[in-house]
C-alpha cells in the first residue's frame, strides 16, 4: 500500500471547496468572489495528471474500465434522476438527454465553435467528459513514453507552444480544440513524472511567486480586458488559473513538508471523510443552486435556504458515495470470479 499523499488530500478538498465557494457566490450574485474561486477545475486536473504519471499499467483496457466505473457510477447515480425531474417540468431535446448519458456534455468547452448547451442542474458536469478524454490521453502517452523516455526540456516547449497556439486560434474566434485543460492535467503529469522537487526555490519561485503573479494578471486582466476584449480576457482568466492551480501544489507540498499542522489536519477523521466524498459533493452540489432542483424553489428565507443547500448537498453526496461503495464492491466481485 502506497503512503498517502498529504499535499494532495489537502489540494483535493480545498479544488472541491473553491468550486462549491465559486458556484454558491455566483448564485448569491458575488461576482468577484465567484470568479476568484473558479480555478478549482483547474486544480483537480493538475492533481489527477500527478497521481497518474508514475501509475504502471499493464492492461490499458483494464485500467480504463476502472476509470469509468470510479468517474461514472456516481455521475450516473445523480444525473439520471435529475435529468428525469428535469424532463417531466421542462421541455428538453432528446438529443440533450443522450449528449449527458454519453458524457459529451463537455464537448462545448473543448470544440470552440460549437453551440453551448446545457441541462440547467447539471451545468457542472462538462467536467466528466475533459477527465474522460485526459484518460484516454494519458494512455497514449504512456504508449509512446515505452519506446521514448521524455525529456523535461522537450515536454516544456511541446505543452507551452500547444497552449499558444491554442490561445491564438480561440482569441481569433477560429474553430479548434481547446486544450488548456489537458495541458492542465499533463503539467501535472510531468511534474509527477521528473520529480520536482518541494525545495525552498520550488517553494517561493514556483509557489508564492507564481501564486502572486496570477492574481495580480487576473485582476489586471479584469480592471482593463473584461469588458473591452472578452477574447484576451478569457486567455488570461485560463492562464492564471493553470498558474494558480500549479502554485498551490508547490506552496501546499512544501508547508506539508515543514508545518506538522497540516499533516494532522489531513489526517484528522473530518478530513479523510471531506477526502473521501470530495467528488460525489462536486457533483450534487451544483443542481441545488440551479433551476427546479433549486432550493430557492422552496420559498424559505435566505438563511435557512443556505442551510438547506448545506444539508442537500452533504446528504446526496453520503448517498451516492455510499450506493456507490456497494454498487463497487459487487462489480469487484464479479471480475474476481472470471
Amino acid at each position: 500500500m502506497t503512503e498517502r499523499n498529504y499535499a494532495i488530500s489537502i489540494l483535493r478538498v480545498s479544488g472541491m471547496f473553491s468550486i462549491v465557494i465559486c458556484h454558491f457566490t455566483g448564485w448569491l450574485g458575488i461576482a468577484f468572489l465567484q470568479q476568484f474561486f473558479n480555478f478549482g477545475v483547474y486544480l483537480f486536473l493538475f492533481i489527477s495528471g500527478f497521481l497518474y504519471a508514475n501509475k504502471d499499467i499493464t492492461n490499458y483496457g483494464r485500467w480504463f474500465l476502472s476509470r469509468l466505473e470510479k468517474i461514472l457510477i456516481p455521475y450516473y447515480l445523480f444525473a439520471i434522476p435529475v435529468i428525469i425531474i428535469y424532463y417531466c417540468f421542462n421541455s428538453i431535446d432528446i438529443f440533450e438527454i443522450l449528449k449527458y448519458l454519453f458524457c459529451l456534455q463537455g464537448l462545448n468547452f473543448v470544440l470552440n465553435g460549437v453551440q453551448f448547451t446545457e441541462i440547467a442542474p447539471l451545468g457542472n458536469l462538462w467536467f466528466i467528459t475533459i477527465i474522460l478524454i485526459c484518460y484516454l490521453l494519458t494512455i497514449i502517452v504512456k504508449k509512446i513514453e515505452k519506446n521514448k523516455k521524455p525529456r523535461a526540456s522537450v515536454v516544456t516547449i511541446i505543452l507551452v507552444a500547444a497552449f499558444a497556439v491554442s490561445s491564438v486560434l480561440n482569441y481569433f474566434s477560429i474553430p479548434c480544440i481547446s486544450l488548456g485543460y489537458f495541458i492542465t492535467y499533463f503539467i501535472g503529469y510531468y511534474i509527477s513524472k521528473f520529480k520536482v522537487k518541494n525545495s525552498i526555490f520550488s517553494f517561493s519561485i514556483l509557489g508564492v511567486c507564481l501564486f502572486a503573479v496570477s492574481i495580480i494578471f487576473r485582476l489586471l486582466g479584469k480592471a482593463y480586458l473584461d469588458e473591452s476584449n472578452q477574447s484576451a480576457y478569457l486567455i488570461i482568466a485560463s492562464v492564471t488559473h493553470l498558474g494558480v492551480a500549479v502554485s498551490s501544489y508547490f506552496f501546499v507540498s512544501f508547508l506539508t513538508e515543514k508545518v506538522n499542522l497540516l499533516v494532522k489536519l489531513a489526517k484528522s477523521k473530518i478530513w479523510t471523510a471531506l477526502d473521501k466524498i470530495s467528488y460525489c459533493i462536486y457533483i450534487t452540489h451544483y443542481a441545488f443552486l440551479h433551476s427546479i432542483t433549486s432550493v430557492d424553489n422552496f420559498g424559505l428565507s435566505k438563511p435557512l435556504t443556505i442551510v438547506l443547500f448545506m444539508v442537500f448537498t452533504l446528504v446526496s453526496a453520503l448517498l451516492i458515495y455510499w450506493v456507490n461503495g456497494i454498487i463497487q464492491k459487487r462489480l469487484h466481485r464479479i471480475q474476481n470470479t472470471y
